[in-house]
């Protein structure tokens, strides 16, 4: 006895993703088999049922509705799992014996971009790591938004910095292969369990490959235009991500347009031991943002910006120009609180700009997408109007950077529905007098539809059945629904179409005839509607690069807004801000701890630190005094100067710190040799 061809399929299929869960799609459903249904059935609580295969023993097996998977996949994702999402390629009609399938994507904790599986102020990244023994490259890219990122670091023996690195960007996935990486990814695995680490074969990390991958991607001749030609470590750690992601999306990553090579050194170091102690994002107690600095900061608008205040607070400037452009920035919407306000009132109707974008770019936007960067765009001029009379360098630049998008709002006003349907292939997407051809066909079958529209009524009248409907559904189309206990009032020219417990469904000539109409004609629309939709989508890609620029600089001035209201509403000051070696701060505050206490309970304190004469403070006092909240509310302070946010003090000088180090009582790590 052989397999039947079906699994035989599935076998071949499944052969080439051994490492995948493989979602194996059977009309209306994703199928799993055999040692993959009894894993997703215990992970998702879903029941085993079995599946004749054509050998002795039924297969085992258990599915999810194709049209709810999302939430499934999302949570066999996140325990750790990678996803083949396996589809018909052919049209059933067409096929000659079995439909033929594929795998089109393969889901993994850094490539998966469903809502269900995406914090809104959370970045998604997969991250490529590559060592040798001078080097250590990392390269990383969030799917979700089109951004993509190289760093290089030399002589970092103890690969410390590069740690830091990945600390700070919190990647969902890591891809490595070579055996000067493990030591590496040993040690980042233990000081990061939650991160998933995936082993790759080498092959993704061969120099030729990968400088190929990347003059394709950014359709260059030569990586002198990427500014990495001689930066053979970085083009590996880059080229390989790409890689990765062409062979988990099955097609280029259109969404990613440039590769930002990032310098050691622009940034405060923070390693993961730092930023939990001084509960920059949340509190060590309970793991929750309230009472941390980025729940007194995070006054932010858009998701966009609620992603850029937690890299402002993780990546701290170290260059007193660019903080002070920054704080420049803010004290002006500081003094401008009806400009502010304005500015506000437009950001709380931007969507998620970036994530749009994206979707859009990598063709996964549905009509609801369309219509939310037509309202996102309608906000920009209004947003633009009131820069247009402020003057600070930052913001001058933000105004510069948000284009004329006019043509591309009308045109999606144009075409897509107010209020579309989630699927794109279902119709109801296009608005009437875009397309000439789509309204000809909705004309031609107005007059049958409304034929439909009335036969209930009519009848009701002929046959003296009060309650007969007319009704529709997609597997027995059109029918007129009789009660079994009217049928002796059921006229001749009615024909048996389905028999229920309690009723008959029929069928007249007449009404056959519209129904034949009506769905030839509505498949015909749906498919041209669905054709429409793909060319209005593609026809954005010009604007793309533009688009990804504006919402950038939109996510900058929510956070810019949201410093300034936060220093208006708690009374912060502007921090002088230099390349000197004095910290020099009068009456300071912890600014969790004192929103946590009740206003104006917070005893201030002073500090004074400098190189030469106070390079050490030597602080003492009995358990609870206040001792650890003194210490960390001095380095919040320097930190919330160098993100370029005013602080809670009476005056501060901050001279530029290149990295904090704060081990506070038991959660020292004696057990990594910190």
């Amino acid at each position: 006895m052989g397999l039947s061809p079906m699994m035989k399929q599935y076998f071949d299929i499944k052969e080439q993703y051994k490492d995948c869960l493989l979602m194996y799609r059977l009309g209306d459903f994703y199928e799993l088999f055999f040692d993959d249904a009894l894993t997703t059935s215990r992970e998702l609580e879903l029941t085993l049922t079995g599946r004749n295969c054509g050998l002795e023993e039924r297969a085992p097996m258990c599915g999810v509705p194709f049209h709810a998977a999302n939430s499934y996949i999302a949570k066999l994702v996140s325990q750790g799992y990678k996803v083949a999402i396996c589809e018909q390629v052919e049209d059933t009609k067409e096929a000659k014996g079995i439909v033929k399938r594929e795998v089109v994507r393969i889901i993994t904790p850094g490539t998966i971009d469903i809502d269900e599986a995406t914090s809104a102020n959370d970045n998604l990244y997969l991250l490529s790591v590559y060592i040798t023994n001078k080097t250590s490259s990392i390269a990383y890219a969030d799917i979700t938004t089109g951004e993509f990122t190289a760093l290089e670091v030399r002589d970092d023996h103890d690969n410390e910095q590069i740690i830091s690195e990945l600390s700070r960007i919190a990647p969902k996935e890591v891809i490595y292969f070579d055996e000067t990486s493990s030591d590496f990814i040993e040690r980042y695995s233990k000081a990061a369990p939650e991160t998933y680490i995936n082993q790759i074969d080498e092959s993704y990390f061969k120099y030729s490959s990968c400088e190929d991958i990347l003059k394709s991607q950014f359709e260059v001749t030569s990586l002198i235009s990427l500014d990495i030609q001689d930066k053979i470590e970085v083009t590996i750690a880059s080229g390989a991500l790409l890689l990765y992601l062409m062979e988990t999306e099955k097609h280029a990553s259109p969404q990613i347009k440039h590769l930002t090579l990032k310098e050691t050194g622009l940034s405060m170091i923070l390693d993961r031991a730092t930023m939990r102690n001084l509960e920059l994002l949340e509190t060590q107690y309970n793991q929750s943002q309230k009472g941390s600095l980025l729940d007194v900061l995070d006054k932010t608008h858009t998701a966009m910006g609620g992603r850029l205040i937690k890299r402002f607070i993780k990546e701290p400037l170290n260059n007193s120009n660019a903080i002070n452009k920054r704080l420049d920035a803010v004290e002006v919407l500081v003094d401008l609180p009806l400009n502010r306000a304005n500015i506000v009132a437009s950001l709380k109707h931007v969507y998620d700009f970036e994530r749009l974008t994206a979707r859009i770019a990598s063709m996964r936007a549905n009509g609801k997408d369309m219509v939310a960067l037509k309202t996102t765009l309608h906000e920009l001029p209004a947003i633009k109007d009131e820069l247009k009379h402020i003057d600070a360098p930052l913001l001058n630049e933000i105004f510069s950077s948000l284009d004329d998008f006019s043509s591309l709002e009308e045109l999606i006003e144009n075409s897509i529905v107010d209020e579309p349907p989630f699927t794109i292939t279902d119709g109801d997407l296009i608005k009437s007098g875009y397309s000439t051809e789509l309204d000809n066909l909705k004309l031609s079958i107005k007059d049958a539809k409304a034929w439909i529209t009335g036969l209930e009524a009519k009848e009701k009248e002929r046959t003296g059945i009060k309650n007969l409907k007319v009704g529709f559904n997609k597997v027995f189309g059109y029918y007129i629904d009789v009660s079994k206990s009217n049928l002796p009032l059921v006229p001749d020219d009615y024909v048996r179409k389905q028999t229920l417990v309690n009723n008959e469904r029929y069928i007249t000539p007449e009404l056959k005839e519209k129904e034949s109409l009506v769905l030839s004609a509505e498949a015909k629309i749906n498919s041209l509607e669905y054709e429409i939709f793909k060319e209005i989508r593609a026809s954005i890609e010009p604007y793309i690069a533009r688009l990804q620029k504006a919402s950038a600089s939109v996510a900058l001035l929510d956070v810019l807004t949201a410093l300034a209201a936060v220093a208006s509403r708690y009374g912060y000051v502007k921090p002088a801000v230099d390349d000197s070696n004095v910290i020099d701060i009068r009456e300071g505050r912890h600014p969790a701890v004192e929103q946590m206490i009740g206003e104006g309970l917070f005893v201030s304190n002073s500090t004074l630190l400098d190189t030469v004469s106070r390079s050490m403070l030597i602080i003492t006092g009995p358990n609870m005094s206040g001792k650890s909240t003194y210490m960390r509310q001095t380095a919040i302070i320097v930190l919330m100067a160098q993100l370029g946010s005013f602080v809670p003090c009476e005056s501060a000088h901050i001279g530029v710190v290149d990295r904090v180090f704060t081990r506070i009582g038991a959660s020292d790590n004696l057990s990594y040799g910190q």
